[in-house]
């Protein structure tokens, strides 16, 4: 760590001195603690369990620069649970990382390069997301060739990631990771209330095996995510539609076809200043567990949302897509969103009703009597009920309420017990001071 900051430090330092006068140069930073209660959190509480409580802690350093035609973007990361390390702990390196680290060249006025490691963000984080809510977030390894022109606008990255410098083979064995990954991604404003996007995703894994020798062997392979997202505003009124088909190989021995899809819609009114109301419905394909057939084993029809900030989607207490759920039942996702923003608050509540998109297995009906049945798709309904306020100039206050009334077939893909009590709770406190901007220096001084 002391390298790390002493490194940071000398280079504000020098970028500050040739900032002033050449270039745009900002340091900022973010400090986050947020404590949060437990109680039925991605999965249904058991009768016999208890609540969880802690409070953790993001906090970043951020060194941005700007000069002609070059930009880079350095973000020191720091993410902790109070009370994880000793109080004369002596591990200096410990929670420390790079969040960001990326430089960008300008070709033209239209074309620029982005390379080194970075957050890659699209539409609505549906399949591409920086997962904001989590304290670590997300960013990727990766080069991002961009081009912007009047309407349109589009990006060509792709990563390619190893444990570190071999001599021989490629086997990577970091987990939940990716080997390689290509995508697209386009946009075009088609008049100021309408514009489409376009994205296609290509992710290789490596699958490992035992070949003919005897010997472990691994090779690559790809699923493709391809499909695009519509966005119309006009006036109070809008509407999105998000459209992805999914296909290629799992990455599983013996090798499945994948066949998946994600179709989402929702419609907005915007009544006043203060009061938005947002119904939408999304439909995830998943596994069936009663399907024998020798398609239905040997295809995946589960949809797989890579890289997005899944806390977005589907219910606050995480119990779909974010670190689970994957290859499992899919899912339908019915919603109702009323936001309320006043002058120095804002608050709002959804509520979520939750079924199955693909048969869930009765084991009790097989363990009694050998009989393959389907339960019903009906999973539960959640309650999301959150808050803001400005706690003083540069501070704001986060905090929120969700509560999950499950079903015995949430039971069965999640575990739990629908005689429990869930429910999740959390306050966070977000600060992000500016410590130094050029060209607010620069204004200044003009005066």
């Amino acid at each position: 760590m002391k390298t790390i900051v002493k490194k940071g430090l000398a280079f504000a330092i020098m970028s500050l001195a040739a900032g002033t006068m050449y270039a745009q140069f900002k340091i900022s930073g973010e400090i986050r603690p947020r404590m949060e209660y437990r109680n039925g959190f991605k999965k249904l509480a058991s009768t016999t369990s208890k609540n969880a409580a802690f409070i953790d802690q993001r906090t970043r350093l951020n060194f941005d620069y700007k000069k002609d035609r070059i930009q880079f973007k350095v973000v020191l990361q720091d993410v902790r649970v109070w009370g994880s390390q000793s109080q004369l702990n002596g591990n200096e390196d410990f929670g420390v990382s790079i969040h960001e680290a990326w430089g960008q060249a300008s070709l033209n006025k239209n074309f620029s390069v982005r390379f080194g490691r970075q957050e890659l963000v699209y539409d609505d984080h549906r399949i591409f997301g920086n997962v904001g809510w989590a304290q670590q977030a997300r960013s990727h390894d990766a080069v991002v060739f961009k081009y912007q022109k009047d309407k349109i606008k589009f990006d060509i990255g792709g990563a390619y990631n190893q444990n570190g410098a071999g001599l021989i083979g490629t086997d990577y064995t970091v987990m939940k990771s990716y080997k390689t990954m290509q995508y697209f991604w386009g946009n075009y404003k088609a008049s100021k209330e309408f514009n489409v996007s376009l994205l296609a995703l290509s992710v290789g894994q490596q699958v490992n095996f035992t070949n003919t020798l005897g010997n472990a062997d691994y090779y690559d392979n790809y699923t493709l995510t391809a499909g695009t997202r519509m966005v119309y505003k006009k006036d109070k009124f809008g509407a999105s539609l998000n459209a992805y088909y999914q296909l290629g190989s799992a990455n599983v021995m013996p090798a499945k076809d994948v066949s998946g899809y994600d179709i989402g819609i929702d419609v907005f009114y915007q009544a006043s200043k203060v009061f938005k109301a947002t119904l939408g419905y999304e439909m995830l394909s998943g596994n069936s567990q009663t399907d024998t057939t020798a398609s239905g084993l040997n295809t995946n029809r589960a949809f797989n949302p890579y890289f997005g900030t899944n806390h977005k989607f589907n219910g606050f207490m995480d119990y779909f897509y974010v670190g689970n759920h994957a290859g499992s039942v899919g899912l339908n996702d019915i919603y109702l969103k009323l936001d309320f923003k006043l002058k120095k608050f804002s608050t709002g509540v959804t509520t979520h009703a939750f079924l199955a998109n693909n048969d869930v297995m009765d084991q009790n009906e097989f363990a009694t009597t050998g009989n393959i049945k389907a339960m019903d798709a009906y999973l539960g309904a959640e309650i999301d009920v959150f808050g803001a306020f400005k706690l003083a100039p540069g501070a704001t206050v986060k905090l929120g309420y969700s509560h999950m009334i499950g079903t015995d077939t949430m039971v069965a893909i999640r575990g739990g017990s629908t005689a429990a009590t869930s429910n999740w709770g959390y306050v966070m406190i977000i600060m992000k001071p500016v410590l130094f901007d050029s060209a607010a220096k620069k204004k200044e001084n003009k005066k």
